[in-house]
């Protein structure tokens, strides 16, 4: 990694401290298919799906960078904080000098763009370098996230395999996962928790339906 002279590292010394106060979150409601809408899914596929998902900001560094002081890794770095003039991150990962560098409270990155990375210590004082990063969202791992789907698992004769799964904060809830059999030769209607669909055609490989109703609320 190209070293940066200690002279040459920016160091502020009048920065306010680090705010914990979270990242704002993002919430998207899944609700898929359209009910009505014909459409065709293949095996492995989700056929229905419905929950919340709530997504944070995240630093996404794409290139390690750092100086005399700090090393910061390439990595996603959670949010932890921000005011009205920057962001704050977390500093799990980053490297320092213990000769000469104090513990790092945050990954820090001004509001705009093209700004420098910069990693907070206790004294309130920022260490910047040059670096290519992004800010982007994922799945927030802290928040009440929850979705139901249905997932096409194929046909054998007249009888066609869904599985049921629940997935909490984007893990699977093994407990409340099933496989369920349908005999199309006794209705094109089934069901499972609420969610009602209408099969047009399916083979071994793909399923073509109409949603009638999604998971309850």
């Amino acid at each position: 990694m190209k070293r940066i002279t200690l002279l040459s590292v920016l160091l502020l010394s009048g920065c306010t401290t680090v705010k914990y106060n979270g990242s704002p979150l993002s919430v998207d409601e899944v609700n898929y298919p359209p009910v009505g809408k014909e459409v065709t899914a293949y095996v492995g596929d989700h056929m229905v799906d419905k929950g919340i998902l709530m997504e944070e900001q995240v630093l996404v560094v794409k290139q390690p960078t750092g100086g005399a002081l700090y090393d910061i890794p390439k990595g996603t770095y959670p949010q932890i904080g921000y005011d009205e003039m920057q962001d704050f991150f977390s500093p799990d990962g980053v490297a320092r000098n213990p000769m000469i560098a104090g513990l790092p409270l945050a990954v820090v990155v001004k509001k705009g763009s093209d700004n420098d990375i910069c990693v907070r210590n206790g004294g309130a004082q920022d260490a910047c370098y040059p670096g290519e990063y992004e800010r982007t969202t994922q799945v927030s791992e802290s928040s009440k996230n929850f979705q139901q789907t249905l997932i096409y698992s194929g046909r054998i004769g007249d009888k066609i395999n869904i599985g049921y799964r629940e997935f909490s904060n984007n893990a699977a809830r093994p407990a409340f996962n099933n496989e369920v059999e349908y005999d199309l030769s006794e209705s094109r209607r089934i069901g499972y928790k609420g969610a009602v669909l209408e099969v047009i055609d399916a083979n071994n490989s793909s399923i073509t339906y109409r949603l009638i109703k999604n998971f309850p609320d």
